[in-house]
């Protein structure tokens, strides 16, 4: 499973670092900005500039599977984390199973109707995209605390080495460096 985890990683650090890099060459080359709800059709332009205008339906049906698929797992762990957070905030009985299923159940109807909610009345797909990152760096700021706590004061039966104290650290330094500068750039640029 390490192995997994680990390839997987690889791989998709870096497709995701060759999207962003290809995506910056093409657009900035041709100084668009994704406005609005043109966002799908310029980030289009990636593809069809460097690949062809035929592949532009191939381009629309993958995006449509990988926003399909990360809209699923996102409503999937939100409506779960939603409900632990309830159970722990004294909201629902934590220990309740049936209260919290209920709780999932109605999540995974309401979270995705406040989406389309949002997508409708604010049609801003770019504004709601930065907004998102604001939210993921708040709630990885939470992750971090929380990998501090398991580290520093958790009972461990075995400590982990110094190569794992530094991949934390430099992980958490990474993710605040960035929290910061994203926030910095979204609020002062």
């Amino acid at each position: 499973m390490y192995l997994d985890a680990l390839v997987a990683m690889i791989i998709y650090t870096s497709v995701t670092a060759a999207f962003y890099l290809l995506g910056a060459a093409v657009l900035h080359a041709r100084a668009v900005i994704p406005q609005g709800n043109e966002l799908i059709e310029t980030v289009a332009l990636i593809y069809t500039e460097s690949i062809g205008p035929s592949i532009r339906v191939a381009y629309l049906v993958g995006a449509f599977f990988v926003l399909y698929s990360s809209l699923f797992a996102s409503l999937a762990a939100w409506s779960r984390m939603y409900s632990d957070i309830f159970g722990h905030l004294g909201w629902l009985n934590f220990y309740d199973i049936n209260q919290r299923k209920k709780v999932i159940a109605v999540l995974a109807w309401a979270c995705p109707l406040l989406w389309a909610i949002a997508y409708l009345f604010v049609s801003l797909p770019v504004g709601m995209i930065l907004f998102g990152g604001i939210v993921g760096s708040l709630l990885l700021l939470i992750i971090v605390y929380a990998a501090l706590n398991f580290r520093y004061r958790q009972y461990q039966v075995e400590a982990p080495g110094p190569l794992y104290d530094f991949a934390l650290w430099f992980s958490i330094v990474s993710i605040c460096y960035v929290g910061v500068y994203g926030l910095w750039n979204v609020m002062f640029a």
